[in-house]
């Protein structure tokens, strides 16, 4: 099989063949397996709040074409993505259990469009957006990637009413949701982005059934007018892992 790294960060253009994932809940990794999906497991941080200790949007920045910037003090992570042959970076500052000083890493990026807030962001990611030309979107949530679900390039989903009116000034469709109805033990609720992610352009993988979100059917058809099906992977409410990041795809 003929693979090669995503190119721009959370949109595949075909199957995913890696992808970095929580790995503090196997059964996800077993289920890709199956689907023929290898998978990077995070290990749990000392450095992160304990409910997200393993979330993978709290520990990796994925920049696309097999580079990534990772929160200082990773190192078992950073062998991991090095054994895969990615370039990995690490951020400036060490993250530490208060916010905004743990979501250095929680950026959402949508091809040449960057939404974050400035003032969580480690300064490594801001400097790499800057010289890649990568215009700034400033959002007051600091878990911008963790609050968004990418649909395609032009479509996303969120509860988040900021993050909504920012990302529809930047041209994009924005479908508002309820906030909660996603589990995340230790906190009241989790967000969309946290309990999915994309593993081929027209397939987006939740980590639970849509049925017990009360907004369901109209995510369900907003993908649909999309040309995303939606696969579920357990028959369980939704659950914030910290997002799937397709790293690896099938060469066309």
């Amino acid at each position: 099989m003929k693979e090669h790294f995503v190119v721009s960060p959370n949109l595949p253009n075909s199957k995913v063949t890696l992808l970095l994932l929580s790995g503090e809940y196997p059964q996800f990794g077993r289920k890709l397996c199956q689907m023929e999906i290898r998978t990077i497991l995070t290990q749990p941080s000392e450095n992160l709040p304990f409910p997200v200790r393993y979330h993978s949007d709290m520990q990796c920045c994925y920049l696309g074409n097999g580079r990534a910037v990772i929160a200082a003090g990773e190192s078992e992570l950073r062998q991991q993505l090095n054994y895969f042959d990615i370039q990995t970076i690490l951020t400036e500052s060490q993250p530490d259990k208060e916010y905004p000083r743990d979501a250095g890493c929680n950026v959402l990026q949508i091809e040449e469009r960057l939404f974050c807030n400035p003032k969580s962001t480690d300064n490594i990611i801001l400097r790499e957006m800057e010289q890649n030309k990568i215009s700034m979107y400033r959002v007051s949530q600091g878990y911008s990637r963790c609050s968004v679900a990418v649909i395609d390039a032009n479509s996303v989903i969120t509860a988040d009413p900021g993050m909504a009116k920012i990302m529809k000034q930047a041209g994009l469709e924005v479908l508002e949701i309820q906030s909660g109805h996603i589990r995340l033990p230790g906190y009241d609720y989790g967000f969309i982005g946290g309990c999915c992610g994309l593993i081929a352009a027209d397939q987006l993988a939740f980590t639970g059934s849509l049925k017990f979100h009360p907004d369901g059917e109209r995510i369900k058809q907003f993908l649909l007018q999309c040309g995303v099906s939606c696969v579920e992977l357990t028959n369980e409410p939704l659950l914030d892992i910290g997002g799937l990041i397709p790293i690896k795809e099938r060469s066309e």
